[in-house]
């Protein structure tokens, strides 16, 4: 039974705190405007990929100072994961609720299409920078999308 002192001691909802307390899980991705919605993994092996949206280990945190990079499936028999991408604006947001219930709040600024050798969307600034992609053209491009860091909020 849930009570009312526990709804407040947590900031975080039930269901997000479910998802994050998942092995490997850092985090949960959200894009209101493409209705996408998943846990945030550390690494891209195939178990993590089939299951959500994976971070490039070698890249910055969520929320660190450098650019934070996710990739995701493009439809895979698991899920649609980041195949609504490519239907993203300019301004949209990005949200990624991090394991301290701490949401940050990203805004796209650009989107491209690279070639898989493109080690470009991994490059390291001083900026807190969020790059996310996918394979477009199946699978021989990467759909690339690039956010800059708009603040961090207490999940509610």
């Amino acid at each position: 039974e849930e009570t009312d002192v526990e709804e407040e001691q947590t900031s975080i909802s039930k269901e997000d705190e479910a998802i994050l307390k998942e092995g490997g899980v850092i985090g949960i991705i959200e894009i209101p405007g493409i209705d996408i919605r998943y846990p945030v993994m550390e690494g891209t092996t195939s178990k993590v990929l089939n299951a959500g949206i994976g971070h490039i280990e070698e890249t910055a945190g969520i929320g660190e100072s450098g650019n934070c990079v996710l990739c995701g499936h493009n439809g895979s028999r698991y899920g649609t994961f980041f195949t609504p991408l490519s239907q993203i604006s300019i301004g949209d947001e990005v949200m990624i609720t991090d394991k301290n219930g701490l949401k940050h709040i990203y805004e796209v600024t650009e989107t491209e299409v690279v070639n898989p050798y493109d080690n470009s969307i991994k490059t390291q600034g001083d900026e807190k920078e969020l790059t996310l992609f996918t394979c477009s053209q199946k699978g021989t491009m990467r759909f690339v999308v690039r956010c800059i860091y708009k603040e961090a909020v207490m999940d509610e």
